[in-house]
């Protein structure tokens, strides 16, 4: 699975190409894996980052720079960061994340709904119909 994200790391699509991103990870894991059957606009909600690993000073506390506070961390030979792994969380309030999947799934429940009355008018009036895409 590839995983699109913005400058701050924001997911902003699966698989699907957006017109603008920053990065994109592939991830060995499926939708179903990491996300359950959350809606897109959820998945929306959650960060996908890299983790670095940590500079650290001779007491065992993180080493920081001396001028900005900023923490440090240790870099390959080429000068970039060392990634120790990934971080997969929601930015969004964990409750707005919840009406908006709530949202969906009733949305989905109406549409199922209204197809089966297309096809069962559709079956009444002899006329046969296309399956629609959900």
């Amino acid at each position: 699975m590839k995983i699109y994200v913005n400058d701050k790391y924001e997911i902003l699509s699966l698989d699907k190409e957006p017109n603008y991103f920053k990065e994109v990870f592939e991830v060995v894991q499926t939708r179903d894996v990491m996300f359950g059957n959350w809606c897109d606009a959820c998945l929306c909600g959650y960060k996908y980052e890299p983790q670095y690993e940590f500079l650290f000073n001779e007491d065992g506390s993180n080493a920081r720079n001396e001028k900005t506070g900023e923490l440090l961390y240790k870099l390959d030979d080429e000068g970039n960061k060392i990634t120790a792994g990934f971080a997969c969380y929601p930015f969004v309030n964990y409750q707005t994340l919840m009406l908006i999947q709530k949202q969906y799934e009733d949305s989905q429940k109406q549409v199922q709904a209204l197809n089966a009355q297309v096809a069962y008018l559709s079956m009444m009036a002899g006329i046969e119909m296309e399956v629609g895409h959900e």
